[in-house]
């Protein structure tokens, strides 16, 4: 009896698979932010963007990184577009907090000790990036499983609007 080619060597080929899907995902969002950032489209800002959207592809090829991440976290687009919406959202009112702190002459800078809930390494780092991204928020330092936030406008409560939340669709799409 004749086993199947894709029975016998898919197992194989799937881990492989998977991190060059998981480079394909990270240029790609690489790429999107460049151009984002720019906010205009030239020929300059898209030969950034391609050498972005290649860079991890070319360290994944070289061996420099190791991209084990799970095909699933690709696939969760309900959680990312949350995701995504959270931040936008924690920007715009960052924004505001932010703008009214400095017109009003009323910072209050702080720097807030977060517990981090989430293990995955790709997950910390959409934290931080999340945090930074944020006006009037930097992260500093990530220890073990505590994360210092510097704010600019320290918060009421002793924990920073939306972490919850954020952990918590990461920890969904990362594990």
């Amino acid at each position: 009896m004749a086993t199947s080619l894709w029975s016998s060597e898919l197992p194989l080929y799937l881990p492989a698979m998977s991190r060059w899907i998981s480079a394909l995902a990270l240029g790609l969002m690489l790429a999107a932010l460049w151009v984002g950032l720019w906010r205009h489209v030239s020929v300059p800002v898209l030969a950034g963007g391609l050498a972005l959207l290649a860079l991890p592809a070319a360290l994944l090829a070289w061996g420099k990184v190791e991209l084990d991440l799970p095909l699933s976290a690709w696939l969760r687009l309900d959680l990312w577009t949350a995701f995504f919406v959270l931040v936008a959202l924690r920007v715009l009112q960052a924004v505001a907090v932010t703008t009214a702190a400095v017109v009003l002459g009323d910072q209050r800078s702080a720097i807030v000790a977060v517990p981090v809930t989430v293990r995955s390494h790709m997950a910390r780092l959409l934290l931080l990036w999340s945090i930074t991204v944020t006006p009037g928020t930097i992260a500093l330092l990530l220890e073990g499983d505590l994360l210092y936030v510097h704010c600019l406008y320290s918060p009421r409560s002793p924990e920073l609007p939306g972490m919850t939340l954020t952990q918590r669709l990461l920890g969904g799409i990362w594990g």
